[in-house]
């Protein structure tokens, strides 16, 4: 657990007001936190006029509350799965002095900030218009043993709400979408989803979006389902998730509350096993009544993966470094650790890596983008968990993880490490461990191809295995005619059976060549038309 932070190590530096027009309008403030221990200055966006209060045992709610009225502050709500209240302070009171004055009465264990938290993203890269993404972590192969067709798990995303009107989503779409109140956690249905902007969307797609649909893209489970658990409220988000004021943020409540939400559903007929996809971040460390939110929920048996964070940081962002919840980094087309993507001691421990630059993914309006930022790392990594759970629903939250960090492809310094975690996820190699126990196949002696034979008007794409001990960056792929004329180069471990006219090549066998940084390997496969 985290140290309990001291609110005599903050001090108010700013106070700004969200827009009136706002239901679930806050105001926020900027706190300096000093650490004790380095006597460093960091800034802190929490909400204003309220806390997280635990009471101590033995204070009941009736008992805090006589005590704390007659000075102004009121609860708000309460989540009796984490034990903690949301408390109000008197109108005008700062947070710091309101911490300070919580914490000085005698029935009060720890009072803590409702920290702000903001969607993780960068920039977009120029659009791709293609799914590289897919072929990296080898989804193809992993198909061949899951697609998550039995839909016996969901992918929750707490973000800025699906849009639920997408062709891509809205047949995923399970149970009852809700939306939360920033400041009191206070829930209701927000059935069918709609979006505050583009990023729950964006993600959604990454994790299961419809796929052999025959339109569209693919998301990395083809029968998951999803459930939106939407944090942020419309009138402060542009389509982009920027705004005018930075207010585009949510807060620590809302985000506990829609864990405490979807706690119950867990193993229930319409969600099956869930996982938890939580791509917003704030900087510094897990605060102690969000650790209790997750903590219930994985004591109850879910799983909940986190953004790793895009400020090219030597720490990740919370939620991702909090206890029991698994951070996700970002690779690129290249398959490298990309620049932005936050590093820490946590990833050797809890920590993959996924590609998160040029995603190819769903947008809202009905459209696609290319998406970047460790926000669409984490729901590729979410969505192989719930592949993995599909394919054997026996196993525990752990054993989900186990298979996934054990397959994951190495591609830094060897064995776990600050970047990649446990590696970048391997979606073909996570489900064939899951499945038949080993990770050994043919292609970790050679290079495979599969499908093989591959008919490129029915199966689209034919993927390439790296043998594991080649297992690097810098992936090359050449593809030749059995004579030896070079047919294709490509930047990616997948073709779609065109020569570099974008010409469907004829029916024959056809030999590649993978190559990376250590070695290279040649295979053959069939294609047929």
């Amino acid at each position: 657990m985290p140290r309990q932070r001291k609110p005599a190590f903050f001090a108010l530096l700013a106070l700004c007001l969200l827009p009136a027009s706002s239901a679930f309008a806050f105001k926020i403030e900027r706190l300096a936190r000093v650490s004790p221990a380095s006597g460093k200055t960091s800034s802190l966006e929490v909400v204003s006029g309220s806390a997280m209060v635990r009471f101590r045992a033995g204070v009941s709610t009736s008992t805090a509350l006589a005590a704390l009225e007659p000075f102004g502050y009121k609860i708000l709500s309460t989540f009796d799965r984490f034990n903690w209240s949301v408390v109000s302070f008197p109108e005008g009171a700062g947070v710091a002095a309101a911490l300070g004055a919580l914490a000085a009465q005698p029935g009060v264990e720890w009072a803590e900030p409702n920290r702000v938290y903001k969607p993780r993203r960068v920039p977009n890269d120029p659009y791709l218009g293609s799914q590289y993404a897919l072929s990296a972590v080898q989804a193809f192969g992993a198909w061949e043993f899951e697609t998550g067709a039995s839909s016996r798990a969901t992918v929750a995303l707490i973000d800025t709400g699906i849009d639920g009107s997408h062709p891509e989503l809205s047949g995923k779409l399970t149970g009852t979408s809700r939306q939360f109140n920033p400041t009191s956690g206070a829930a209701s249905n927000n059935q069918p989803p709609t979006p505050a902007c583009n990023h729950a969307t964006r993600a959604a797609g990454v994790a299961a979006a419809a796929t052999d649909n025959g339109a569209g893209m693919a998301g990395m489970t083809w029968g998951g389902k999803l459930v939106s658990l939407k944090v942020f409220s419309d009138a402060n988000c542009f389509d982009d998730c920027s705004d005018e004021s930075g207010f585009c943020a949510t807060s620590e409540t809302s985000i506990a509350a829609a864990i405490d939400d979807i706690v119950p559903k867990h193993n229930t007929a319409a969600y099956g096993k869930i996982v938890v996809n939580i791509s917003l971040g704030s900087v510094g460390s897990c605060s102690t009544p969000l650790q209790n939110s997750v903590d219930a929920a994985v004591a109850a048996g879910l799983m909940i993966f986190s953004a790793a964070g895009n400020e090219g940081y030597g720490a990740i962002d919370s939620p991702a470094n909090c206890n029991n919840v698994y951070a996700v980094g970002a690779t690129d087309s290249k398959d490298v650790i990309a620049s932005f993507s936050n590093a820490d001691t946590l990833m050797i421990t809890k920590g993959l890596a996924a590609p998160g630059v040029g995603v190819y993914t769903t947008d809202i309006g009905n459209a696609y983008a290319s998406a970047t930022g460790t926000s669409f790392s984490s729901p590729m990594a979410a969505g192989l968990a719930a592949l993995v759970w599909s394919a054997k629903p026996s196993f525990t939250n752990t054993q989900v993880f186990d298979a996934m960090k054990n397959s994951a492809d190495d591609l830094g310094p060897s064995g776990p490490d600050r970047d990649y975690g446990w590696g970048r996820i391997n979606a073909m190699k996570a489900l064939r461990l899951a499945v038949t126990g080993t990770k050994q196949f043919a292609g970790t002696a050679k290079a495979v191809a599969y499908p093989n034979p591959f008919n490129p008007k029915t199966q689209k794409l034919v993927t390439f295995t790296v043998p594991e001990a080649m297992a690097a960056s810098g992936t090359e792929v050449k593809v030749y005619t059995s004579e030896g004329e070079l047919v294709r180069k490509l930047d990616s471990l997948a073709w779609d059976g065109r020569n570099e006219a974008g010409v469907l090549v004829a029916s024959g066998v056809y030999i590649f060549r993978v190559k990376t940084s250590k070695d290279s390997a040649v295979g053959r496969f069939a294609l047929l038309k």
